[in-house]
């Protein structure tokens, strides 16, 4: 069970996420976090779970606002609140992943398998609870 505060986190950011989607791309972004909900229910094997989330994901109007936040979270923790011999280290390992070609790319599609598996097999299944609800409270 999620404690309190990460609990609230987790509002903060289905918020972030509902506010960072167009309005008209609210309901496939419902659509989308009810599918993701469905699936972790299923009684479909992990690899199948895996298939049927990604395959429900590619939509970019659904998975782009969800991404943006999620790498704005990333930077955040993940560089806003390193020392500064950490973020030199990271800043080698980025120019090096950058520099060799199809760095970003790769980036952006683990981003886009990331989030849908971390939906269906992590802790993500609140988060989509939570986008589901705001959406509702912002209809």
């Amino acid at each position: 069970m999620l404690m309190t505060g990460k609990r609230s986190h987790v509002k903060d950011i289905g918020r972030a996420i509902v506010t960072a989607t167009k309005p008209e791309d609210l309901d496939a972004l419902r659509f989308w976090a009810q599918k993701m909900l469905d699936i972790r229910a299923s009684n479909f094997s992990a690899f199948e779970k895996s298939k049927r989330a990604i395959a429900a994901s590619i939509d970019k109007k659904v998975l782009a606002p969800i991404l943006n936040v999620v790498w704005r979270e990333m930077k955040r923790v993940g560089w806003e609140e390193r020392s500064l011999p950490a973020k030199m280290a990271m800043s080698a390992a980025a120019a090096a992943l950058t520099l060799s070609g199809q760095g970003a790319g790769i980036a952006a599609l683990g981003g886009a398998i990331g989030v849908p598996l971390f939906v269906v097999f992590g802790a993500g299944g609140a988060l989509a609870g939570v986008i589901i609800e705001e959406i509702r409270r912002k209809k």
